[in-house]
């Protein structure tokens, strides 16, 4: 496994997402990622039963558009992220507090929060049983973790292999198949009690950033910052209007890989119970 020091080193400034000053574009990209994140929305509040008012910790939460989203719902949001910028966007952008740093960092109280969240954290980080042995601690007893990672036992990874986009090396660690997401979770005391293979802003997306990874959005960001190049905005117009067009053709093979339990993504809500196991 890569060092800490390593990890950092894959991850350009502003990786997934921009502190630009707001332009048109910049704005489509808004009101898309709210859209897509109505899938996020609805089911962290299935998780909490339909209630509003509750502790909800974001971990990875980048610039916070979820949590901003989840705030407008009555929730009492807190985020977590090792990026300072994203920290400072998602205060001015979202209206939420981010602690900078690793979960652990954080060092939360006991039972502090009533539903965790780690969207695509977990592929990530060389320590996974720690981080859920961390979010047992902060989480009261009976609350949520909702986590989402690639499945590698998708369609998709069948298809593209090496080329799939929800391999993302060398960012990502430790790829999961259902099972051993599952498996890891059981172990770590946590009770399983949803599944849901598809994912409205992940799978469809994913299929054509592996079939055409010049146009996908986020790597064509990194791409540019780090050559310090400007892409034009009438190209950059293009380049999205036809990577959703791709998308929204992508979305009948993508509901039907789901149908099948061979999604792209997995997204689990399991419940944490005071006194389990530890491992």
């Amino acid at each position: 496994m890569p060092g800490s020091e390593e990890i950092a080193g894959f991850y350009p400034n502003q990786y997934w997402w921009s502190a630009a000053k707001p332009g048109l574009l910049k704005k489509f990209e808004a009101i898309y990622r709210r859209m897509a994140l109505r899938g996020h929305v609805s089911f962290i509040s299935k998780a909490a039963g339909n209630r509003s008012g509750l502790a909800l910790l974001d971990v990875g939460c980048g610039s916070a558009s979820l949590l901003g989203l989840m705030k407008q719902r009555g929730f009492r949001v807190m985020g977590v992220d090792f990026s300072s910028e994203a920290s400072a966007v998602a205060k001015d952008e979202n209206g939420v507090q981010v602690v900078v740093g690793s979960l652990e960092d954080a060092a939360f109280a006991d039972a502090s929060f009533d539903i965790v969240t780690l969207f695509h954290v977990m592929e990530h980080v060389t320590n996974p049983r720690d981080v859920l042995k961390e979010v047992g601690r902060i989480l009261q007893p009976g609350g949520s973790v909702v986590l989402q990672v690639p499945n590698i036992d998708s369609w998709q990874f069948r298809i593209f292999g090496a080329k799939w986009y929800g391999l993302d090396i060398p960012r990502h660690v430790i790829d999961y198949s259902s099972g051993a997401i599952l498996r890891l979770l059981a172990e770590a005391g946590f009770e399983v009690h949803r599944v849901r293979h598809f994912n409205l802003r992940d799978n469809a997306p994913a299929f054509v950033s592996s079939l055409f990874p010049s146009l996908d959005p986020v790597s064509r960001a990194v791409r540019h910052r780090r050559r310090n190049v400007h892409e034009p905005s009438m190209l950059a117009w293009t380049r999205h209007l036809l990577y959703l067009l791709l998308v929204i053709c992508t979305y009948p093979l993508a509901i039907l890989e789901s149908a099948c339990g061979h999604g792209a993504t997995v997204m689990i809500e399991a419940r944490w119970h005071a006194g389990s196991r530890e491992f």
